[in-house]
């Protein structure tokens, strides 16, 4: 049985196991497909370059819940009562990880994308901090506060691009002269496609920045 038919099926026995009715076949399997990023089932079952089949691979799962509110709405003769698109979604989640299609990964939620993105970072700052190493040098400090201030994310046709902003702040050595203990950076976190539209491989990181010195002044400035 394909995974598709697979997380359709777990779309129609939640269904009829919340109001006692029927889900058709034909709308379960197009809100599986929204939930995979595609428009329709057809075009799921067309994409043989990323195909669901390879989810094994995939690291993070992003699903279109939003697609899936679209999908709902636009469906002949769908229930009156069918749950919105993020109650779905959760349907389709638990049942990849169930049946071991997607194991040992995470599932983000694409509504509050930001939030999802800063706990990945927060788990394992040294994603950002260790191309900051340089700037680190050059001051005399003990950093221990991330902090992403802005994101901005781009869905492309393979990969998710995102654009991070912030800072990295510490807390000066006082035993040491004070050379900063502020950094500001940028981040670039690429995300290859693994499978289907919403699979990823896990987040490259490629991280500049430099030590603000816009809050303190040398000695001969007034």
């Amino acid at each position: 049985m394909s995974i598709q038919k697979e997380c359709a099926d777990a779309l129609r026995e939640y269904y009829r196991g919340l109001t006692g009715s029927k889900l058709s076949s034909g709308h379960a399997h197009e809100l599986v497909a929204a939930y995979f990023g595609y428009g329709t089932a057809a075009a799921l079952q067309a994409d043989a370059v990323l195909p669901i089949s390879s989810l094994e691979v995939a690291e993070i799962l992003i699903p279109d819940i939003a697609g899936m509110d679209r999908r709902r709405l636009e469906l002949n003769d769908a229930p009156a009562d069918l749950p919105d698109g993020r109650a779905l979604a959760d349907v389709i989640s638990a049942h990849l990880e169930t049946a071991g299609h997607f194991t040992g990964g995470q599932i983000w939620d694409a509504t509050y994308l930001s939030d999802d993105i800063n706990g990945y970072i927060q788990k394992d700052p040294s994603v950002i901090e260790n191309d900051l190493a340089g700037e680190i040098a050059t001051t005399n400090a003990f950093f221990d506060e991330l902090y992403i201030d802005e994101t901005d994310v781009e869905f492309h046709n393979n990969s998710l691009i995102v654009t991070l902003t912030g800072s990295l702040n510490g807390e000066h050595d006082q035993d040491r002269a004070f050379h900063g203990d502020k950094i500001k950076f940028t981040s670039i976190m690429t995300m290859r496609r693994a499978a289907a539209r919403i699979g990823y491989f896990d987040p490259e990181f490629e991280t500049g920045g430099s030590v603000d010195d816009s809050m303190y002044y040398g000695p001969d400035l007034s």
